[in-house]
This record gives C-alpha cells, structure tokens and sequence, in this order.
C-alpha cells in the first residue's frame, strides 16, 4: 500500500507540473498579422497574460487518483486555449519569431502529452500515464528555456 501511495503521490505531483507547463507552452502561439509590438511591449503584454491564465491554473485541484486526471486535464486546456486566443493576437518582433515559433512547437508537443496522459488514465495504463508526464515535462524544460529567452518570466511553468 505505501508503494501505491507513493506512486500516486509522484503521478500527482507530476500532473500537477504538466498543468503548469500547458500555461506555459500555450504562449507559444502568436499572430502574425498587424503591426509587430516592441520587444518591451511583447514581453509585457504576454506576461500580463501569462499572470492571468496562470492563476486560474493553479485554481485548479490536484488529482488524488488516475480517475481524476481526464477531467483536470480536459480543465487545464481550456484554461490554456483561452490563454492561446489571446496571446495569439499579438504579434512580436522579428528578432523573436523564431524562438516564439519553437515555444509553438513545444506547446504543440505539450497539448499532446496531455491529451495522452489523459487517454492513459481513462484506461488506467500507469506506463501510458508515465510516459505521457515525462514527454510534457521534457517539452516544458524547453520552453522554459525559451520563455527564460523571450524574457516571459511569467510565463515559466
């Protein structure tokens, strides 16, 4: 029992750090048409945003159990495609967009983990849950890289 306990302690601690880093990679999608904003008025208005989303996140509860994980997720991004429309609208500067297209990339390899930690704790597939924690905690070490770079602090998971 204490070896289940402790299991479901680390799977809870891990779901939780993937929820923070969904908040974080959904800043990775940005618009692209309209006049670019200065890097300070980029940095500014996407940390703004970032401080919302991340406080209606960690609003959230943590799961106490596999059964509980679907429904936190299926929360958390729709929390973060909120987050998506609104930082999508803004457009930054030139010397940005490429690290702002590789936070993309990671927020899209972060929104499938979720979905497949999701799938794997409907099925109850402890491996599949595993598996799915570690690929969006891989994906949000390197956007936190990023964000470190686009100068979003507010933004790290």
């Amino acid at each position: 029992m204490t070896g289940r306990l402790a299991r479901l302690g680390a799977m809870r601690a891990s779901a939780a750090v993937l929820v923070g880093v969904l908040v974080l990679l959904a800043t990775g999608c940005g618009g692209d048409s309209g006049a670019r904003l200065s890097k300070e008025d980029f940095q500014s208005q996407a940390n703004a945003i970032c401080d919302k989303y991340q406080q209606q996140l960690r609003a959230l509860p943590t799961p106490t159990s596999l059964d509980e994980i679907p429904d936190l997720v299926d929360q958390a991004l729709e929390i973060l495609n909120k987050e998506i429309d609104e930082i999508g609208k803004l457009n930054p500067p030139e010397e940005l967009q490429s690290q702002f297209d590789q936070m993309l990339a990671e927020s899209d390899k972060t929104k499938q983990a979720a979905n497949d930690l999701s799938a794997a704790a409907k099925s109850g597939d402890q491996a599949a849950v595993q598996k799915a924690l570690d690929a969006g905690n891989a994906a949000s070490n390197k956007a936190d890289q990023i964000a470190t770079q686009l100068g979003l602090d507010s933004c790290k998971g």
